[in-house]
């Protein structure tokens, strides 16, 4: 449903929606009834759930590109999740010292980041995007 008499309880369905649609693809033969649901629920002006129903179809699609994600969230993500929060700030550390903070969703892949930093540094080639790496910095760096 795209509306309903029960806000607290639609928008609850909602968050778990967007949660399922990070972690499981749904079946081949529910996939384009799904797809075409949230589409329909995202692009319809004035709907109540529209951008919610955006993000689990971006979710949905990702999910079915690079298979979903691998970890579950703990309750900090989850609860931050079930509270309408979907995203965090994740800090890059750059050549030369510098940082850069990015907007992390649930079902961003490092090729998200890659993006934006060269969309950033005026990189817009898709060539450019092969050049770059993330590398994950654990335990502030530190070898214990």
């Amino acid at each position: 449903r795209t509306s309903c008499s029960c806000p607290d309880s639609c928008q609850r369905g909602w968050r778990l929606l967007y949660i399922l649609t990070a972690f499981h693809r749904c079946s081949h033969v529910m996939k384009p009834f799904l797809f075409s649901f949230l589409h329909n629920a995202s692009v319809s002006i004035g709907l109540q759930y529209q951008g919610i129903a955006k993000a689990c179809e971006q979710n949905l699609r990702k999910t079915f590109q690079y298979g979903g994600r691998v970890q579950y969230p703990n309750s900090m993500e989850l609860k931050a999740m079930m509270a309408g929060r979907s995203s965090k700030r994740q800090l890059f550390l750059l050549p030369g010292g510098m940082e850069r903070h990015l907007k992390i969703k649930t079902c961003s892949v490092a090729l998200d980041a890659i993006e934006e930093l060269c969309y950033e540094m005026d990189l817009h080639r898709v060539e450019a995007l092969d050049e770059y790496a993330i590398f994950l910095v654990t335990h502030r760096g530190n070898k214990d």
